[in-house]
């Protein structure tokens, strides 16, 4: 339980209902962490999901500051191994009331969620029969500027390299 400056202890009664004991999570999709609270309980908490494997915790922060009057969160396509001994925790953040506030019951993590990904594209120009330039990645060119063609340079890979240094001096 959270203690106060004056180590006084705290009674919270946030409790999270959902996951329940053994459910099955697919974390590519949506699933929903529930919980019950009452007005003493802190205005916002940190959720984290917990993979209790041999070894050690493992911990992912899910949100810094979930309100707790919310009663409930929509976690969707959240990244983590596939495994049978997970629980959620919320932890207060406040200084009057931080700590460990609830604990979800155990749960099976079915499949993860896919990691998000950037992607940078080029564009090569082709001459076409009408003699205009065409773009051969499909994209058009506002979809594939950088800072080399907007300051009207074009030149292969050491573009905007070229473009970076133009812009610093």
């Amino acid at each position: 339980m959270p203690k106060t400056p004056a180590n006084r202890i705290i009674s919270t009664a946030l409790k999270i209902t959902e996951p329940k004991e053994k459910a099955q999570w697919d974390l590519s999709q949506t699933n929903t962490i529930k919980w019950d609270h009452v007005d003493s309980d802190p205005e916002t908490f940190q959720l984290v999901l917990v993979n209790h494997k041999t070894g050690g915790e493992e911990s992912f922060t899910i949100e810094d500051k979930v309100k707790t009057s919310d009663g409930e969160y929509k976690l969707t396509n959240f990244v983590a191994a596939p495994g049978s001994t997970y629980s959620i925790k919320a932890y207060g953040t406040e200084k009057t009331n931080n700590g460990q506030l609830a604990e979800s019951q155990t749960f099976n993590v079915t499949k993860s969620g896919v990691a998000a990904t950037t992607t940078t594209g080029t564009a090569t120009a082709k001459p076409t029969s009408s003699g205009t330039p065409a773009s051969s990645s499909g994209a058009s060119p506002s979809e594939t500027s950088n800072a080399a063609t907007a300051l009207g340079v074009t030149f292969g890979v050491a573009g905007p390299l070229a473009a970076v240094f133009a812009l610093l001096f």
